[in-house]
């Protein structure tokens, strides 16, 4: 194989490039193997790798014929792709992580707040909620059954999509400050963000289309942070 840095550069990477690397499952040998970025994307999410302090990613579940799975949100009688977000008011949360790590006292925070449930890969498909009881299910207690009332909301349950489930900062209920940056620049992939909050705040950028982008970000101040990505594009960072 040739040298890596004799290879060209791909200034703006796409979901279905690939990437090499070692296979270190077992019986697999170390062997090298292709990995498109989509497939490594879908094992952050997974696994819930991406560290952010305020949120976690859950699976939905619709088949439960086999149980549930860790690290998924359901409705108790399984199924429910296609119901709409403003008319769910009860759904199992799992107290484990896609990564196999507990977030049950990460989970017990919630009761009483707003929150978000965002689809990973489409963001304008999510449900804005308050959070009622959150009560080990009877029928298995390794998930919590939430109640939810919505308070605004857009779309439906996906297939197998990945939802993220934080909390929600109304600015109109004066909670916790939040800004939203607007980069009109699809060919900056450094974002200098000055916003005044006064804090390390927690990130979430989209790309114009409505899909989590992943940046690396620094906290230049209390008020300004700088955002680099692989490549350049338009879209906004809610920070919060």
């Amino acid at each position: 194989m040739a040298r890596i840095s004799t290879y060209g550069v791909d200034a703006k990477p796409e979901l279905q490039d690939k990437v090499l690397g070692t296979d270190t499952a077992a019986g697999a040998n170390l062997r090298t193997k292709n990995y498109s970025l989509s497939e490594i994307v879908d094992l952050f999410n997974e696994s819930n790798s991406l560290a952010i302090a305020d949120q976690s990613v859950f699976k939905f579940q619709s088949d439960i014929s086999k149980g549930r799975d860790t690290g998924t949100i359901s409705f108790t009688g399984g199924g429910g792709v296609g119901t709409t977000f403003v008319a769910t008011t009860t759904v199992l949360l799992s107290k484990t992580a896609g990564g196999g790590g507990s977030i049950a006292n990460f989970l017990a925070l919630f009761p009483g707040k707003d929150i978000i449930l965002a689809e990973v890969n489409n963001i304008n498909n999510f449900g804005r909620y308050n959070v009622g009881t959150m009560t080990d299910y009877v029928a298995d207690t390794n998930f919590l059954e939430v109640q939810l009332t919505s308070t605004a909301s857009n779309g439906a349950f996906a297939l197998d999509a990945h939802y993220i489930f934080s909390e929600f900062q109304n600015p109109d209920n004066n909670g916790d400050l939040n800004f939203t940056f607007d980069q009109p620049n699809g060919n900056l992939a450094v974002w200098v963000i000055e916003h005044n909050l006064g804090k390390n705040p927690s990130i979430t950028v989209i790309d114009s289309a409505g899909s989590l982008v992943i940046g690396e970000w620094v906290y230049d101040t209390l008020n300004k942070l700088t955002i680099t990505f692989t490549a350049g594009f338009s879209g906004k960072a809610f920070l919060n």
